[in-house]
């Protein structure tokens, strides 16, 4: 228990945020996912295999040595479908035999909240904190670290997000 003396906190955020339920509209359909860190983590370059690694718990630690703490909206919310699929290459359900598998190891899934606004509620407030929003969901209260090539404000049109 010493290597992480915080995760009792964590944990208890974690809870209160998934008590706090869905934050955006019923029915909304899966969008683009962008990659959210806290704000102070160090902007570093993220390729998909390092994020698979993060996400599979097999990249514990950044590059500054903080504890990397993935973060999963649940199986059942369209996004996490998109990024395990598009990120993982497997869809929630069939990473169960993988998670328990690792759990023989000392290795757990990373954590899980029930909504979007959780999710950027526990990323800001959780230091070594990674996630995924969809692109019209990210604020000022995160860093995002990775646009999907179909959310690239570079190349692409505007994306237009309803009004908050």
């Amino acid at each position: 228990m010493g290597r992480f003396p915080s995760l009792g906190r964590v944990s208890l955020l974690a809870f209160a945020l998934l008590a706090s339920g869905p934050a955006s509209p019923a029915g909304r359909e899966a969008d683009d996912f962008v990659v959210i860190v806290t704000r102070d983590t160090p902007l570093t370059p993220l390729d998909k295999e390092t994020l698979a690694r993060i996400f599979l718990r097999k990249k514990i630690f950044w590059d500054n040595g903080t504890a990397i703490a993935p973060v999963n909206l649940s199986a059942s919310h369209p996004l996490r479908r998109l990024f395990s699929e598009q990120i993982l290459g497997l869809d929630p359900e069939e990473l169960d035999d993988y998670w328990n598998a690792q759990y023989f190891h000392g290795i757990f899934p990373p954590y899980v909240v029930a909504s979007e606004e959780a999710m950027l509620r526990f990323v800001a407030q959780s230091p070594g904190a990674i996630g995924y929003v969809s692109a019209c969901a990210v604020d000022q209260r995160v860093k995002a670290l990775l646009w999907p090539p179909s959310a690239n404000p570079a190349r692409d049109p505007p994306r237009i997000c309803p009004q908050k």
